[in-house]
């Protein structure tokens, strides 16, 4: 049975996630290891940290579609992949066609679900009562794909400040 997970964006440049050609994928994350726990039907939700501007806003909304290692990420889809390099990447990359990219169009989450808002750096687990809330409130309103565009285009404010 596939988890879900939330975590903090302590900056939404366009890196991770990355929804170019009609993917998200998602991979370097420093903060978190979720690249490592999602598996196929994993849901992985980014919150809006301090330096996002968005601050506790849904950024992204991502149904892992695949957990890859970075290697075969690269040999399965080379044009989606040429924004990574080994020293960028993770050790894998998640990869989803099911997603709700908002970034500078974050929207609030709904009161029903703010409890699932992660304060801190790291991750949490979400429940599937919750993910099954948030996908309908989702579907109900947005199509997936990219809606909004990066917060930081040029780069944070800095990395200094905790998200």
């Amino acid at each position: 049975m596939p988890r879900h997970y939330v975590y903090r964006l302590s900056c939404d440049r366009g890196f991770a996630p990355n929804v170019e050609y009609g993917m998200c994928s998602l991979s370097g994350c420093k903060s978190n290891t979720v690249e490592l726990w999602a598996e196929k039907g994993s849901w992985v939700i980014g919150i809006g940290g301090k330096n996002t501007g968005k601050p506790n806003k849904l950024i992204f909304a991502m149904n892992a579609e695949e957990n890859l290692p970075y290697r075969e990420f690269r040999r399965k889809y080379p044009e989606k992949s040429k924004y990574l390099s080994s020293k960028t990447a993770g050790t894998n990359v998640l990869v989803s066609r099911e997603f709700y990219y908002f970034g500078n169009k974050a929207i609030e989450f709904p009161d029903h679900l703010k409890h699932i808002i992660w304060d801190r750096q790291g991750c949490k687990r979400v429940s599937d009562k919750d993910i099954n809330k948030l996908e309908r409130y989702l579907t109900e309103r947005y199509d997936y794909g990219k809606i909004g565009n990066p917060n930081n285009q040029n780069g944070c404010a800095s990395y200094t400040s905790r998200t």
